[in-house]
């Protein structure tokens, strides 16, 4: 069932804005609320497509006494992209959902010489490396969206809370996982943490019903979102040892569709 309805929604995706910015508007269209369950297809998922700037927290754990990460791969914040997937539990009150969500961020650099006598500490080599990061997370999420559905309000305030796990990779220059001996280990694993974000979208809908109607009979998305979110990431262990620290307090934008 799953499989059926989301291959169709990501594949009209981005018919699903063409259709909305080009079709032509018709004086009998209803407004967006009126688009009722009576003639609209099953709602019960939402997928979101998000990206936004992110910067790990990971010199964090040496008190500003030294940054290796910030001497490795600067202070520029890098995109990171993400999907989530939400099961839409309940529908009354607003909307209750639980959800997953996946994401990659990757930065690299040159690797540093080893230093020795006539060699500057800082001297780059032309071998790069790259830190890898692909967040997991459990949710829960509420969405207001009762305006939306009673008085044609656009704009749905939400906010979500959840579990996460981090996948971290650093590599050398051969495409390998790098190594500092025995004693330090390899550079890849994994820290838990925590999430909770609150934003805002706004329901695209109301820029044209009847092509959201037809959007609707078409591919089965029933509502198009374009949201704003602000999020922290703790991505400090929960308690394990050693772990890196690869959290953020950052802000996301994207799409969401329901269907």
């Amino acid at each position: 069932m799953i499989g059926t309805r989301l291959r169709p929604t990501l594949a009209m995706a981005a018919a699903a804005l063409v259709s909305l910015a080009t079709a032509p508007a018709r004086a009998e269209d209803p407004p967006v609320a009126r688009h009722s369950a009576a003639n609209r297809s099953a709602q019960h998922w939402a997928i979101e497509l998000r990206l936004g700037p992110y910067y790990p927290e990971i010199d964090s754990e040496f008190d500003g006494k030294k940054t290796p990460h910030e001497r490795y791969f600067g202070r520029e914040r890098r995109l990171m992209t993400q999907v989530e997937l939400d099961w839409e539990l309940f529908r009354g009150f607003g909307t209750a959902a639980l959800g997953v969500a996946a994401g990659y961020y990757r930065e690299k650099a040159h690797a540093f010489v080893e230093a020795g006598p006539g060699r500057d500490a800082d001297e780059r080599s032309s071998d790069p490396t790259q830190l890898s990061l692909i967040p997991l997370s459990l949710l829960g999420i509420y969405r207001f969206d009762e305006a939306a559905r009673r008085w044609n309000v656009p704009i749905i305030p939400y906010a979500k809370v959840g579990l996460g796990y981090t996948i971290w990779t650093v590599t050398n220059g051969n495409d390998a996982v790098a190594s500092a001996g025995a004693a330090q280990g390899r550079g890849r694993g994994g820290t838990l943490g925590w999430q909770a974000a609150v934003g805002v979208s706004i329901l695209l809908d109301i820029l044209d019903p009847g092509a959201a109607r037809a959007l609707d009979g078409e591919t089965g998305i029933n509502h198009t979102h374009l949201f704003f979110e602000y999020v922290r990431f703790d991505g400090a262990g929960l308690g394990q040892k050693n772990a890196l620290k690869v959290g953020d307090t950052t802000w996301v934008l994207g799409l969401m569709f329901e269907f």
